[in-house]
């Protein structure tokens, strides 16, 4: 776990490579659904998305090993608006990037 002092030097990152890449958002969550850190524009939920990423997540790897694949390395949700995307950044954290629709993915 990240002590406060390491948690506002993340959230700071966090809030440069949202506004540098002009994005939506970011947040950190443990696979449980629990925020660690994010920096998100004012209206969007840190609770919900880091519940909800942590959840997505998990039916998705539920999902790929009923399918006989091994692993999975991100979630992607398309709306017409914009993305989500769900990567695992290792087993017990998820990382929620949120952008809007005309940003570069690649």
């Amino acid at each position: 776990m990240l002590n406060p002092s390491q948690l506002e030097k993340v959230q700071e990152i966090f809030k440069n490579i949202v506004r540098e890449n002009n994005l939506d958002g970011l947040v950190l969550a443990d696979i449980e659904g629990l925020p660690i850190v994010s920096y998100l524009y004012e209206g969007v939920d840190e609770d919900t998305l880091a519940a909800a990423g942590a959840a997505i997540f998990t039916a998705g790897l539920m999902t790929v090993s009923d399918a006989g694949k091994k692993g999975l390395d991100q979630v992607v949700l398309h709306s017409p608006d914009g993305y989500i995307i769900y990567p695992q950044i290792t087993e017990d954290y998820v990382l929620g990037l949120i952008a809007p629709s005309q940003a570069k993915l690649g």
